[in-house]
């Protein structure tokens, strides 16, 4: 059926207007004056009457894990995770395929996919290298034929810690076939900072004092030197520091925009002293929180759009295997799919003047350009998916465990107050989520072929 949604103030490519949208077979049909007669073009048509709020296009996460990764229950899997999404204006995700020890990377997509069958939000993945990259490398013809042309590597992590050489040799191969996404931490300085402290140590703020700065910005600066070699589209994972901003800076000022950085709201709302006392384990991750001054030099980026994808890595843990670590073995990982851009629409938007343009490109359009989705997704234009998300500017509320659509049992922003709020969001044409209800349908997803 077609639907008309009237009444609305959308953010288009090239600003802001009062138009009415014509959605109908799950896309975007028309585009079209506010003094209109829709029921008079589209007999029958159903209407949305948005009311004078904000509609933008559904908010692209380029960076969250849903269910089956590690030996430790990721809280959310496919299905409650893209509930959370949608609850917060989110219609399409980035997820990851990890192969494990031997196994076949084909075979690590299949199962990835199985996964998400459950999805009620579109999803593409990365296919993310590992430490025997020399096996999987020969495979990428296959891995594209999979609709896959983004990749993850990391510098420091378990079974995927690259040196600099294995870079060289994977951008090599991948350069001109699809886009890299880089967790970047020096893992010599990392050990060397853990000596200091003792392994079963349960103060969380040695997490973040044994992955320093310096070590970011190493790693930054060394897959970046790669990436200008080989040509590569390089972004960096939830960019963390003050120093991995001006990096960024200095690149845009050069004209380099094959370098881009992604960031989270964790960095920019917390600090290291969330990580102080026996709930400190509530607030880790990888790369773990800053000082007051980074968190305010990343929201200053995000102000200036030196940061041009903002995603959540939403990797949350129940409680319970949290609380009672140690910095070395607690899981880390938080949530964020749900009030990402409901963040940022309270904090930079209304609060710092954001313009909506801007909101737009950093929650959605950039997304979807760099993983190739774009513009079936990350804008309101005529043949795009029917995405679409409400943001009414006049609501003031505070976040708590009863708006959390998703299946975590805490959340890092449980009681922050926000201004503005998703009010609907809709997914191919259809309404799946109202006044915090969310009714999409378990697996009524899509795989996405990145292109």
């Amino acid at each position: 059926m077609v639907t008309a949604v009237i009444n609305g103030k959308a953010v288009l490519e090239h600003g802001v207007a009062s138009v009415s949208l014509i959605l109908d077979g799950g896309k975007i049909r028309a585009i079209l004056a506010p003094d209109c007669d829709v029921s008079a073009l589209y007999p029958g048509c159903g209407i949305i009457d948005a009311g004078g709020q904000y509609v933008v296009p559904g908010g692209v996460d380029g960076h969250v894990h849903f269910g089956g990764f590690g030996s430790v229950p990721i809280a959310d899997d496919f299905y409650t995770g893209s509930k959370a999404a949608l609850a917060g204006g989110t219609t399409t995700v980035v997820d990851f395929c990890e192969p494990g020890e031997g196994e076949d990377p084909l075979e690590c997509i299949r199962v990835r996919k199985d996964f998400g069958r459950d999805s009620a939000v579109d999803y593409a993945l990365h296919y993310t290298f590992t430490e025997d990259y020399r096996r999987e490398l020969p495979r990428i013809p296959d891995i594209l034929d999979q609709g896959i042309t983004a990749f993850k590597a990391y510098t420091y992590y378990p079974r995927t810690s690259l040196l600099p050489g294995d870079f060289r040799n994977i951008m090599e191969v991948i350069h001109d076939k699809g886009t890299l996404l880089v967790h970047a931490e020096e893992k010599s300085i990392i050990d060397c900072m853990k000596e200091r402290f003792h392994p079963e140590s349960s103060d969380m703020t040695a997490l973040s004092l044994t992955r320093p700065n310096i070590a970011e910005k190493i790693a930054v600066e060394s897959v970046l030197a790669i990436a200008r070699e080989t040509g590569t589209r390089l972004c960096i994972a939830h960019a963390s520091s003050r120093e991995t901003a001006a990096i960024r800076r200095r690149e845009r000022m050069a004209g380099n925009e094959s370098f881009i950085l992604e960031s989270c709201p964790h960095y920019m709302q917390f600090t290291r002293k969330s990580m102080e006392g026996p709930r400190g384990a509530l607030y880790t991750m990888n790369p773990p929180l800053r000082a007051r001054e980074d968190a305010d030099a990343l929201m200053e980026a995000v102000l200036r759009e030196d940061i041009s994808i903002l995603s959540t890595d939403h990797c949350p843990y129940s409680k319970q295997y949290k609380l009672g670590t140690n910095y070395e073995t607690v899981p880390c990982g938080v949530d964020g799919v749900q009030t990402r851009m409901q963040y940022y629409f309270s904090e930079a938007v209304l609060k710092r003047g954001l313009s909506m343009e801007a909101f737009v490109r950093m929650t959605s359009s950039n997304a979807a350009k760099f993983y190739g989705l774009y513009p079936q997704k990350g804008v309101i234009a005529v043949g795009s998916d029917a995405d679409l998300a409400f943001f009414d500017p006049a609501l003031s509320w505070t976040y708590t465990m009863e708006d959390v659509a998703g299946a975590t049992d805490y959340s890092i922003f449980e009681g922050f107050p926000l201004r503005g709020r998703c009010t609907r969001t809709i997914k191919g044409g259809e309404v799946v989520m109202e006044n915090g209800v969310v009714t999409a349908k378990k697996g009524s997803g899509t795989f996405l072929f990145t292109k």
